[in-house]
């Protein structure tokens, strides 16, 4: 047994590898058509499959609910947030000359973090990694507004330290990560057999579609860069 998204993901992985066997052996037949006085000047028979459709009979066996993504309590991602911050100003004179600033952005982010799992708690509404990451930095902005530290700190000390609370905070918020819903199938053919029921099985119907990419380098800065295009 296996979720449909796997049964899908092999259906789109095992076209994209089929795509590759039929390019190298193309580029076989290139070399070949290369050495070849008679061939040389030929067109290389290229195959390619622009749509493959698939009819596939499966039988649904369960589906697991989603779960949501579960905040850590607000006095351990505080506590934990604290010590990052000190740590990213690494700076015994500047620690000594920003207690205001520090101590500014230890209530604003513990007032944020309450806000926060409050409105957790109290509604439906599903609260994601980036809203705690945003109430975070509305609390290092207000702190910093509180205080005089922009004049006491340069700009390039601040910004670096945001982007160290930043990447703390997206570390430590969650307690447990998220789950899609997901629906465990099984579409080996005896299976499909030997359980399928009218109630239970299903057939799928899928139309894949080929769209080949190449490579395509262009200099910007003075560096080469690589993209991925549509052909």
């Amino acid at each position: 047994m296996s979720e449909l998204s796997e049964v899908l993901g092999a259906l789109m992985v095992s076209l994209v590898h089929a795509r590759r066997m039929a390019d190298e052996e193309t580029a076989a037949v290139a070399e070949y058509y290369k050495d070849n006085p008679l061939l040389e000047g030929m067109s290389l028979p290229r195959v390619r499959v622009p749509e493959l459709t698939i009819d596939m009979p499966l039988t649904l066996k369960k589906h697991i609910p989603a779960k949501d993504a579960e905040l850590d309590s607000p006095a351990n991602i505080h506590r934990a947030l604290m010590e990052h911050f000190k740590q990213s100003l690494d700076d015994e004179d500047i620690l000594s000359r920003t207690k205001s600033f520090q101590n500014a952005f230890d209530k604003e982010s513990k007032l944020a973090l309450d806000k926060i799992s409050e409105l957790q708690r109290s509604t439906d509404t599903r609260v994601t990694r980036e809203a705690v990451l945003r109430s975070i930095d509305d609390a290092y902005a207000k702190a910093l507004k509180k205080t005089a530290s922009t004049s006491e700190i340069p700009f390039e000390k601040t910004d670096a330290v945001n982007k160290a609370v930043r990447h703390s905070i997206s570390q430590i918020a969650l307690k447990s990560s998220s789950n899609p819903l997901s629906l465990i199938t099984d579409a080996t053919t005896s299976a499909v057999k030997e359980s399928a029921t009218s109630q239970s099985s299903v057939r799928l119907q899928i139309t894949l579609r080929e769209e080949g990419l190449e490579w395509s380098s262009s200099s910007q800065d003075g560096r080469l860069k690589n993209r991925l295009q549509p052909e």
